[in-house]
């Protein structure tokens, strides 16, 4: 099996021939979430998202598939041995050339300090080689036909070896200062192989506060904002200095339902529950018409999303109230968790508490912090939890097997503890997903994949809420943010200002 294309341009921008000629604009793009924060450590305390420092080996394209970036084609040697052949002429910031040393150094520092890493991606820590200069061998622990696209995710971008304290990697863009706790200064690598970045200066700045961040922008004191509320796309949208950046995402928002407490264990209960919701109108009310009504629990621009083939998002709630009758419900109160993080989160839980009412069943929402808010949803101490699954790679197995393998991230405790997990339906699923983690093809892969899609939404251990679209908020005049679906990923280096 091999991938990739020899010496594949794929990834750089239009190659220059002249001398760099960057633009003297510079921009600030304001974050919700702190770009500095202390796990970034081990990339030398910036975030290897958004800041585009740091290169992977694989690049993601625009319709979530692999393509070269760091590396120019890979080949599986064996069922469970890949080498990857590194681009010629690639160096970092420094004026150091990329070598397989520098590569499987990096890898060492993710394992090191990042412990999920080798079970996420299924590489030991001393699976990482050199065969020789151009030449990096990976050996996972199983067949994993879709480890290239695993590790197109920003973790994995490649660092220089030297612990300076200094950021150094090989992408378009250089640090040029850091305040802890405040923000991230880029400047171009004018040496980039693809040609100079446009921004002659590119700042992240963590503003945590929605309405803060789009004051600012507002204001002009920032070019950009991220996660502006949906509630005020609208008014941002027809201002005369403000505009609304928009796109489809591959997250999905949805219900996990909790099959092993009373009484949404019982699965007429939870098809009545599902056929109480109404997705198009969560979308358009709450959403503001940014999203898109799922049917499934897997993004429809996942390529293995078998959404065309579920059922349609209609609601029945006539048909609701039969299935409660019939089922074993007897009037209990079933437990709706939220994260207070997220603020759409309480108003559709409180639209679901309603429409639950409807058809004869009774709910309460209870609210926890982030810190605590995982812990409580594995833990299992809902019937209902409002939870959001998205991907950051090219290969999205991880999410099916975080939600509904056993031995996922969002059971492992449960199952482990007393052999049941949170909505994990059960050993054939997790033969399914075994199955589709293995598949040579996206044919085969979209099979097994597609049957644990439909089985999980059929006996409703998830209620599909809606697809995610990220939206940023930017003023008028700028202009050059790419379409990437993966928010973390949009290139910044074309970024212009009209005047």
């Amino acid at each position: 099996m091999s991938n990739g294309s020899e010496g594949g341009s794929d990834h750089s921008r239009t190659e220059s021939t002249s001398a760099p000629s960057a633009s003297e604009e510079s921009f600030t793009v304001a974050l919700a979430r702190d770009p500095t924060r202390e796990k970034w450590d081990i990339y030398r305390g910036i975030t290897p998202y958004y800041t585009h420092v740091f290169e992977p080996l694989v690049d993601t394209t625009e319709d979530m598939e692999t393509a070269p970036l760091l590396a120019t084609e890979w080949t599986a040697v064996d069922d469970t041995t890949w080498e990857f052949s590194l681009r010629d002429g690639v160096t970092f910031h420094n004026g150091d050339s990329l070598g397989a040393d520098a590569v499987v150094h990096s890898f060492d520092r993710v394992f090191e300090q990042l412990s999920w890493v080798p079970g996420w991606i299924g590489v030991e820590p001393d699976g990482v080689t050199a065969v020789d200069d151009a030449t990096v061998r990976f050996r996972t622990t199983e067949p994993f036909p879709a480890f290239p696209g695993t590790i197109s995710h920003n973790y994995f971008g490649i660092q220089h070896p030297d612990a300076t304290e200094k950021p150094v990697g090989t992408g378009p863009f250089q640090v040029k200062n850091v305040e802890e706790e405040q923000s991230i200064t880029l400047t171009p690598d004018e040496n980039y192989r693809g040609g100079t970045a446009s921004p002659a200066e590119l700042t992240f700045e963590w503003i945590k506060d929605p309405n803060t961040r789009v004051l600012s922008l507002e204001k002009g004191s920032v070019d950009i904002a991220q996660k502006v509320p949906k509630s005020r796309a609208t008014a941002i949208d027809e201002a005369s200095e403000t505009a609304i950046e928009t796109h489809l995402t591959p997250e999905t928002s949805l219900v996990a339902v909790n099959l092993y407490r009373a009484p949404t264990d019982d699965e007429r209960l939870r098809q009545a529950l599902s056929w109480a919701v109404d997705q198009r109108r969560i979308v358009e009310s709450v959403l503001n018409g940014m999203g898109k009504p799922a049917r499934g629990p897997i993004s429809s621009i996942v390529p293995w999303a078998v959404h065309d083939d579920l059922p349609t998002d209609e609601p029945d709630r006539d048909r609701a109230r039969e299935l409660v009758e019939q089922s074993g419900y007897s009037g209990e109160t079933l437990s709706i968790l939220i994260n207070s993080e997220n603020t759409d989160d309480r108003t559709i839980a409180q639209i679901l508490s309603g429409w639950f009412e409807e058809i004869g069943v009774g709910s309460e929402i209870r609210q926890v912090d982030p810190a605590s808010f995982y812990d409580t949803f594995t833990a299992g101490e809902a019937n209902l939890t409002l939870v959001s699954f998205g991907s950051n790679s090219a290969a999205c197995d991880y999410l099916i097997r975080a939600m509904f393998h056993s031995d996922g991230s969002d059971n492992r405790k449960l199952h482990e503890q007393n052999g049941t997990g949170i909505y994990n339906p059960g050993e054939e699923i997790d033969r399914l997903i075994e199955q589709g983690y293995r598949a040579e093809t996206l044919e085969e892969k979209r099979d097994r994949y597609g049957e644990v899609q439909r089985r999980v939404v059929d006996t409703g251990a998830v209620v599909p809420l809606y697809y995610n679209d990220y939206a940023f908020g930017r003023r008028a005049s700028v202009a050059g943010i790419d379409k990437h679906p993966i928010a973390n990923m949009i290139d910044w280096s074309d970024l212009s200002r009209n005047q």
